[in-house]
């Protein structure tokens, strides 16, 4: 199992803002590209520690190959609206991918 996190900064102030558009992407994601194959998702604020400003956008695949074909299909069309509208509240910059491997308990 990956554990596959998109982390952002989003301006001061635009939180809520930031939320609502990736909620609405996250739906489209699931709908209508391989995002579908993952097996849970949930979305976090930084609170102690990472700024209130810091978001992960945060999903779980079996395979490095599922998140692989997932990305992919973020260039088709019907995404292109939310990332528009996501842009004007991220730090030019900010986002990245970070991936974790799940390590079972022994």
């Amino acid at each position: 199992m990956f554990v596959c996190q998109w982390h952002l900064d989003i301006l001061y102030g635009k939180q809520a803002d930031a939320v609502r558009v990736m909620r609405e992407w996250g739906k489209e994601k699931f709908a209508s590209s391989e995002f579908k194959r993952a097996k849970g998702t949930r979305l976090l604020a930084g609170m102690v520690g990472p700024s209130a400003s810091h978001l992960v956008d945060e999903y779980w695949f079996e395979t490095l190959a599922d998140f692989e074909l997932a990305l992919a299909g973020m260039s088709a069309p019907q995404f292109r609206g939310h990332s528009d509208a996501l842009a004007p509240f991220v730090v030019p910059g900010s986002q990245h991918w970070v991936v974790y491997r799940v390590l079972e308990p022994s």
